[in-house]
């Protein structure tokens, strides 16, 4: 066994240290590695420049709407506070005092004609009563949450640019960094794809991997014994059958993960995120799951958004993590559904 696990051992080495696989492994990394980084680069970027061109239209908007609302509340407050004034003034004769029913008629009257115009006012300014000095729905946390459900193709709908530089570059950011991000997505989930595959041969078909190795000393063992006792014309003869089986062999070694192990994996990774943001956010698990799934799905309803309390201090290192979650489990849940693919061809092939 030793002798036969030293040419192994060998050829390993020799593969560890050749010049050619560390250039391949390095070539491997680094393309992927940039290929990251470009998307970094391109989310922040993007979040920077969505803040610089929305941020002051925002802080306007605010500003005007919180004026016009108050406005209208000191008209009210003028209306109600004279109109109660005159009515129970000694001035006013009992001929030109109003009675209950019409008092009440007058005043459901103002206040509604009040609720109207401040949902006006909050419908055209997007001002919902915040303080227009400290808050920002254009921070560069919310920003960069923003561009990344434009390339992911997520889309909450919490935000939008209200100014017409603004749409016209998010067209065109989301021409260049949905392709991009795809780009990315397709070479992260097949890499994860070959590292997962890679573990599960290892790790959970351990002992089907150690009867694999088995096998195959037994057969070199055989193929030795052959060639030291027949011919030289016999030994390549068995030599070229030794290529024939090694190829049937890597042909072999490429495993396919059940659909069971990756539902699990996606549902671990479900189930985590719904633990974290249901701490995070203060939501029901069941929501924060719900929430989980629905945002790496890509559906987007927008009903359930991270960071959006205004008096949470620590909403920009939430809304970070949301993002490098959003990033890894894009990643994941595209390994996921490589993985499951391979399967159900496989089932295909064999039905029909």
């Amino acid at each position: 066994m030793n002798e036969q696990s030293e040419p192994e051992d060998q050829k390993a080495k020799s593969m560890l240290t050749s010049k050619d696989f560390w250039k391949k492994a390095t070539t491997f990394f680094f393309a992927r590695l940039s290929l990251l980084l470009m998307v970094g680069i391109y989310a922040v970027a993007g979040a920077f420049l969505f803040r610089l061109l929305e941020e002051h239209k925002e802080a306007k908007d605010c500003h005007e709407g919180r004026g016009a609302e108050l406005a209208n509340i000191v008209n009210l407050k003028s209306n109600l506070l004279t109109y109660i004034q005159y009515n129970i003034s000694s001035v006013s004769t009992d001929n030109n005092k109003d009675n209950e029913t019409v008092a009440n008629t007058k005043i459901e009257n103002w206040l509604t004609e009040f609720r109207d115009q401040v949902l006006e006012i909050r419908s055209t300014y997007r001002f919902s009563g915040q303080d227009c000095s400290t808050s920002s729905q254009w921070s560069f946390p919310r920003a960069l949450l923003f561009v990344m459900t434009i390339f992911t193709t997520i889309g909450y709908g919490h935000i939008a640019p209200s100014t017409s530089e603004g749409q016209i570059v998010c067209i065109c950011y989301a021409t260049i960094g949905i392709p991009l991000f795809l780009m990315f997505l397709s070479r992260m989930s097949s890499v994860l794809g070959d590292m997962f595959r890679f573990l599960y041969s290892r790790v959970c078909c351990f002992f089907c991997y150690r009867r694999k190795i088995k096998k195959k000393e037994e057969q070199n063992k055989m193929a030795r014994t052959e060639e030291e006792t027949e011919s030289n014309e016999n030994k390549s003869k068995v030599q070229v059958i030794d290529d024939d089986e090694m190829k049937d062999e890597d042909e072999e070694e490429k495993v396919t993960v059940p659909l069971t192990i990756t539902m699990i994996v996606f549902t671990l990774y479900i189930i985590i995120g719904a633990l974290i943001f249901s701490n995070f956010e203060d939501w029901p698990v069941v929501a924060a799951g719900y929430f989980c799934f629905i945002t790496l799905s890509t559906i987007g309803f927008g009903d359930y958004v991270p960071g959006q309390k205004e008096d949470d201090r620590n909403s920009t290192l939430k809304l970070i993590f949301g993002c490098i979650y959003l990033l890894i489990g894009m990643a994941i849940l595209a390994m996921c559904f490589d993985l499951m693919q391979e399967v159900l061809f496989l089932i295909f092939n064999f039905c029909f």
